[in-house]
């Protein structure tokens, strides 16, 4: 990943010491930075974040070479910007402000396709051309995916899936980076689900997960060989480590996921209109949440409330008010500890884009729910206003070694 050239401090002996000491001892000491030994240099690099490694291994040419066996221990999201109109990423740290990186080439395609989900530092890219049809079947459209790393250019291009059901929702995508085994999982019109997985020659539907199963499923989370469905009724879990998908859990969420009542013929004006969105979100300890969010008519208020399943009374859902060290990525539908950030990223809080509410003046905006003030804060305005961008998605970066 190309990345700009990080100022380090000059290291120098305190001036106290240096006027008691020869030009050629104080030379000797610098010198011996240089000549630590390569286990214990490694053991540093890998306790550094991302912009820290940057910085150690510009030091001198031995840091350099150390840091070669070493890769950084990130633990804070980033984000992916994508420029209108360009075959490259720009990429934000957020406990780097006001600093980009900028992949390299990404490949032709890579400006006219669209990301639809995030995995670790892989990508899951929609190639426009699903607007198209296919010849002699003109009410079944077209799906062209592919599978990209952004930071090592290795593709996966993914077999054209061709649907009798509809459009396509927000797909599910998982990735073992050691094995390269991957998942990719589709849902039509809420009620129909398609697969394809590594080792698989064609998409295949999912009978064991039937219309019954997860009839009207809106948001779907997979963490840890599971998938979690939510649909107005009720979350099911359903287990994939084996070859056949098993549902090993279900519960009711009415209660916490209310429906919006709306009269037949009629539409509300935009400031009285309430949009309502409910996700799946999966804790760092396994637990599972329901994230409810609302925000009346047009207005930049919003509300959320968080339920957890309580299983020590009779796994019934309650609500909750903090995440304590803890951070929502809403789109990744999972928590983050900042206490193993430097900083960059705010405990006890929610963080969203303006996308997921369908706003087309708030879609590439960044924004925080503060749960301990109840107040929304744009922390991150100068991304947005930048780069003209496309889209823009948190990912979690996996730096494998160069």
């Amino acid at each position: 990943m190309a990345s700009p050239r990080l100022h380090v401090g000059d290291l120098r002996s305190p001036e106290s010491h240096a006027s008691d000491r020869p030009v050629r001892d104080i030379k000797r000491n610098l010198h011996c930075w240089s000549k630590l030994p390569q286990d214990l240099m490694q053991m540093v690099f890998e306790r550094l974040g991302f912009a820290d490694f940057q910085r150690a291994k510009s030091v001198c040419s031995f840091w350099l070479s150390a840091s070669r066996q070493s890769k950084p221990n990130n633990k804070t999201p980033w984000m992916i910007l994508f420029p209108k109109d360009n075959n490259y990423g720009l990429l934000f740290n957020p406990e780097e402000k006001d600093k980009f990186y900028k992949t390299q080439d990404l490949g032709n395609d890579f400006a006219k396709s669209y990301c639809v989900a995030t995995y670790r530092s892989w990508l899951l890219m929609l190639d426009p051309k699903y607007l198209d049809f296919c010849e002699g079947k003109i009410n079944e459209p077209l799906y062209n995916l592919f599978i990209l790393d952004l930071l090592t250019r290795e593709r996966i291009n993914l077999p054209t899936l061709v649907s009798e059901f509809g459009i396509l929702n927000a797909p599910i995508f998982w990735m073992d980076e050691k094995t390269k085994d991957y998942l990719v999982i589709g849902m039509f019109n809420e009620e129909d689900a398609v697969f394809f997985k590594k080792g698989d020659s064609s998409w295949k539907e999912m009978p064991e997960l039937s219309l019954s199963d997860i009839d009207e499923c809106f948001n779907m989370v997979y963490k840890d060989h599971k998938l979690y469905c939510l649909n107005y009724d009720e979350l099911k879990i359903f287990d994939f480590s084996g070859e056949v998908p098993v549902e090993v859990f279900k519960i009711s969420v009415r209660g916490c996921v209310p429906r919006l009542l709306r009269c037949p013929g009629r539409r509300p004006p935009a400031n009285t209109l309430i949009r309502m969105k409910h996700n799946v979100v999966v804790t760092l300890s396994g637990d599972v949440l329901i994230v409810t969010s609302t925000r009346p008519g047009i207005s930049k208020i919003w509300n959320f409330e968080i339920y957890k399943i309580d299983s020590s009374k009779g796994n019934k859902w309650e609500e909750i008010v903090s995440l304590g060290d803890e951070a929502i990525l809403l789109e990744l539908g999972l928590t983050v500890d900042t206490k193993e950030m430097s900083e960059g990223i705010k405990r006890n809080s929610i963080y969203f884009n303006g996308r997921d509410f369908g706003d087309e003046y708030d879609e590439n905006d960044i924004f925080i729910f503060s749960l301990d003030t109840k107040k929304v804060e744009q922390p991150h305005q100068f991304v947005c206003s930048s780069v003209p961008c496309s889209n823009m998605r948190w990912f979690l970066p996996s730096f494998k070694r160069e």
